[in-house]
């Protein structure tokens, strides 16, 4: 089993640095954030459908403001899948064991409509921002690129770390210049755990 990349540890803590992006064509505006996020696990505790959950309370760090309560998120791993509860949706993460190209429904539990994740890469070792990570997993869990749109959503999970990048691209575009008019992109990357 693969369970080791998403961990599930009493306080342990991620933080994440996040560059982001949103397109308006409203003004026809670029505006780009930075910011940080950080994950700490906090309890455990049994959930509704009886098994042993973490509760993850997620902070928010800007250039102005220290860190502030965002939200909170719960993870959880089952016999063959390791699930999150996130802004009252249900995802499924991995699935277990995990091998190079399988492939599931990451909503599988939410009304979002089937996407197929795939594992991309499988034990690769990265290095990020001076980290030295022995073995990352690559998930593609959506694409759709087309001449008036683009959905990429892929994530890169390490081993006893869990999420260490996340990148999404939710852009509207104009058919005739291949401009972006509206929509987003971010990247969170991991910044530093513990």
């Amino acid at each position: 089993m693969n369970s080791g990349y998403f961990p599930l540890k009493l306080n342990s803590e991620v933080i994440y640095d996040v560059d982001s992006t949103v397109y308006s064509d409203f003004n026809n505006s670029t505006t780009n954030f930075t910011f940080q996020l950080k994950d700490i696990v906090t309890n455990k505790f049994t959930d509704i459908q009886g098994d042993e959950a973490y509760r993850i309370e997620r902070y928010k760090k800007t250039a102005t403001q220290d860190w502030f309560f965002q939200k909170v998120i719960t993870r959880k791993i089952t016999k063959n899948r390791a699930e999150e509860f996130i802004d009252n949706k249900r995802y499924v993460r991995l699935v277990f064991p995990t091998t190079l190209q399988a492939t599931w429904n990451g909503n599988l539990y939410n009304d979002l409509g089937e996407w197929q994740h795939e594992v991309k890469e499988l034990d690769v070792p990265l290095t990020i921002g001076g980290n030295q990570l022995d073995s990352t997993i690559s998930i593609n869990q959506y694409k759709e690129i087309n001449l008036i749109r683009e959905d990429i959503y892929d994530e890169t999970y390490a081993k006893n770390i869990g999420l260490i990048i996340k990148e999404v691209k939710a852009v509207d575009k104009n058919i005739s210049t291949g401009k972006i008019i509206r929509g987003f992109s971010y990247r969170m990357q991991l910044s530093s755990w513990k």
